[in-house]
């Protein structure tokens, strides 16, 4: 295992994996670790007063540091986002928290499993999904591609718990590999964003997490019911006027705020 050690103060364990960005991973209590799954990959998380540390494969090494996002400067972007008086508090409760670079096809299947559903459930029907047809890895099984799943019937999903996601899922593993290549080719958001929701089961919520989790798409605003809450106004009384306004307010960085208030009307606010 090959050791990786970064400041605590932009990359807290706990916050970044917990604030509903990412469902693989679990908690080992007695050795105090994370252990991190991606595609066929996985990794070590832990972290002592001043130093996060990421332990994998040596082979893994350069896919966990783009998985993590180390190279951004998360210094700058907290300094640009506190700048925005309501977004203080919040920066300063969830600075730690960092955006993940997940894949791409992961973070499809894994969020039209999540709407409409609670933390735990969506862990577990992954768990479940991956265990039988995804790669078993020796001590894990790697999430499946759309070609494996699409070995899988719609009662098959539902026997997995997926419920009426399971024709999503079903329709969205045979339209997504032909679909692929062309969303990764757009440089435009609106195209991407209309690309995403025209793939069955992707609606306006879970299209912008994909492309804010998945695609690195970091203009995008995800509008659950947390973030509806914590911005509705008179005006602003839309999850889409909600996403607008904050997108166009915060621009780049409105993925960035967005996880900061997620995390903060979860954990922080009184």
């Amino acid at each position: 295992m090959i050791k990786k050690t970064y400041p605590k103060k932009f990359f807290s364990v706990c916050d970044t994996l917990t604030c509903g960005q990412v469902f693989r991973y679990k908690y080992d209590k007695e050795t105090d670790k994370y252990e991190v799954f991606s595609t066929d990959k996985h990794c070590y998380l832990s972290e002592n007063e001043v130093e996060t540390v990421v332990e994998c494969n040596e082979a893994d090494v350069s896919y966990f540091e783009k998985y993590f996002d180390v190279e951004r400067d998360y210094g700058a972007i907290t300094e640009k986002l506190s700048a925005f008086e309501e977004l203080k508090q919040a920066v300063e409760f969830s600075g730690g928290l960092r955006l993940l670079r997940q894949d791409f096809e992961e973070t499809l299947f894994s969020f039209i499993i999540s709407a409409n559903n609670n933390i735990k459930r969506i862990q577990n029907t992954i768990e479940k999904l991956c265990r039988a047809v995804g790669t078993d890895m020796g001590g894990y099984y790697a999430f499946p591609t759309a070609k494996q799943l699409q070995k899988l019937t719609v009662n098959d999903f539902r026997d997995l718990g997926l419920g009426y996601r399971a024709e999503y899922i079903y329709e969205t593993s045979r339209t997504f590999p032909c679909e692929k290549n062309r969303l990764l080719g757009y440089s435009n958001d609106d195209k991407i964003f209309k690309g995403l929701t025209g793939l069955m089961g992707v609606g306006p919520k879970v299209a912008n997490c994909i492309m804010l989790f998945g695609l690195g798409r970091t203009a995008a605003y995800p509008v659950d019911t947390w973030i509806f809450k914590a911005n509705r106004t008179d005006i602003l009384d839309t999850p889409r006027k909600v996403q607008q306004y904050y997108q166009d307010r915060y621009g780049e960085y409105a993925g960035f705020a967005q996880q900061y208030i997620f995390h903060y009307a979860r954990n922080g606010r009184k």
